[in-house]
């Protein structure tokens, strides 16, 4: 019997490229053969150096097109789901027909995808191979996006997704109380909400649902289904993460001149958009701090407004960088706080790291994880708005000031990272869930 060999499909966007990047390196160290499939768009962003870095660990790299034209607009998720959804189901049999070919001994078993590529499963179990799925955020959303059927039939939910009251609801006992304004569905349409849902039945393809998580963190989610694996941290080796843009390596050296626990982080990830008057306000508010700031402000794409930094905005404590390797920063001395908008991938990082949040989501899942960060881990402060709905300069010095003063919280937060590590040790639970499922696919 040959070795397993996976094909590997995220959605384009950074957020689940990259943990399945880290997958796909650890299941490559085991021996396993990896064809890592992206949207022809996608593939020509990433940068070369980490491409360069994860052939030679083993990893070959496939593209099919999305559908799009080159000038289409891939901010639209929406645009690119359905366009995706639409065009490659079609194409993918002859790919893995091409895959084969090239390697008759060791031919693709398994599929493994992420959210809103389901369709790949379909596709794979037509052809007699296994599935999976890699869930990119934290197990609880998953566990409540599979709860939609019960939410429904409670009433708490309609079959549009909206709810029925603004009210607190408990999935199960040691779950955190969730607000039904912050499902990962809510603010969007129907269309959304039914691919959510149509999503949810084809994953059921998969037999794992593998989640870059512990149970340390989020032990109640995993009662809900006995699908969840959780396999985390999955933390990449800094050379092998992939971006589509240019890292700033400099502020590492910036960093190297700051004193321990001085610096500020602020980032945004990959997507989240600002307001312009909050984008000022949050630049008027790091020169408030009187503090050594470090800055992502990405770059903007034709579509969105060019950033405008206040006239009055000096910056000269701080750093300001278009895209920076975030784990380094993260567990570098000199960082004392992280102010993030809590998506998963974040919030992984910086709990692996052992650094204090400030939790400014922004949608989605998000809100969920900073609940999570402040109420459940008590390892961050949330940041509330004013009456014109912006997060004002006085209220991030304010709470910066709070969290930096807070002992109990960096103590909590070395406490969690210390947890959160022990679960990829070699007798680690995460572990031991990734050699069974390594033994499953073999």
């Amino acid at each position: 019997m040959g070795i397993p060999h996976f094909l590997v499909i995220p959605y384009p966007v950074l957020g689940h490229v990259n943990p399945l990047v880290h997958l796909s390196q650890i299941l490559a160290k085991h021996g396993c053969k990896i064809s890592f499939l992206n949207t022809e768009f996608s593939h020509k962003r990433l940068n070369s150096a980490g491409l360069d870095y994860l052939k030679g660990s083993g990893i070959k790299f496939v593209t099919l097109p999305d559908g799009l034209d080159p000038e289409d607009d891939r901010s639209d998720q929406k645009k690119v789901v359905f366009s995706i959804k639409n065009n490659m189901p079609s194409m993918l049999p002859k790919l893995i027909k091409d895959v084969n070919a090239l390697d008759v001994e060791n031919n693709i078993t398994c599929v493994v995808v992420t959210m809103s590529m389901a369709w790949a499963l379909k596709v794979g179990n037509k052809l007699g191979l296994k599935g999976a799925l890699l869930w990119p955020a934290s197990a609880t959303s998953l566990a409540l996006c599979d709860c939609i059927p019960r939410l429904i039939h409670e009433g708490i939910i309609d079959s549009h997704g909206v709810p029925s009251k603004k009210q607190e609801i408990q999935l199960s006992q040691n779950m955190p109380l969730v607000d039904t304004q912050n499902f990962p569905w809510h603010g969007h349409d129907k269309l959304h909400f039914d691919h959510i849902v149509q999503e949810m039945q084809t994953i059921k393809l998969g037999e794992f649902w593998l989640c870059n998580t512990t149970y340390d963190l989020e032990p109640a989610a995993f009662s809900l289904s006995p699908r969840l694996l959780p396999i985390g941290p999955l933390m990449p080796n800094e050379s092998s993460k992939i971006s589509f843009w240019q890292e700033d390596l400099a502020c590492l050296e910036w960093l190297d001149q700051q004193l321990p626990q001085s610096v500020v982080y602020v980032s945004f990830g990959s997507l989240a958009v600002m307001d312009p008057n909050q984008f000022k306000e949050l630049a008027l508010g790091l020169d408030f701090l009187n503090k050594p700031f470090l800055w992502v402000v990405r770059p903007c794409n034709d579509k969105m407004v060019k950033h405008a930094y206040p006239n009055e905005f000096h910056g000269r404590n701080g750093k300001i960088v278009e895209w920076a390797p975030q784990k380094k920063i993260l567990s570098h001395p000199a960082i004392a706080c992280f102010i993030s908008h809590c998506g998963w991938n974040s919030t992984i990082e910086g709990v692996y790291s052992g650094v204090p949040f400030l939790c400014w989501p922004f949608a989605k899942d998000q809100l969920v994880n900073k609940s999570y960060i402040c109420d459940v881990w008590e390892i961050g402060l949330g940041l509330v708005k004013d009456e014109n709905g912006l997060i004002s300069k006085e209220e991030i010095r304010m709470k910066v000031k709070q969290l930096l003063e807070d002992k109990g919280i960096k103590a909590r937060s070395l406490k969690l990272k210390e947890l959160t590590m022990k679960n990829i040790a070699k007798d680690g639970q995460s572990s031991k869930n990734l050699e069974s499922f390594i033994n499953w696919a073999k």
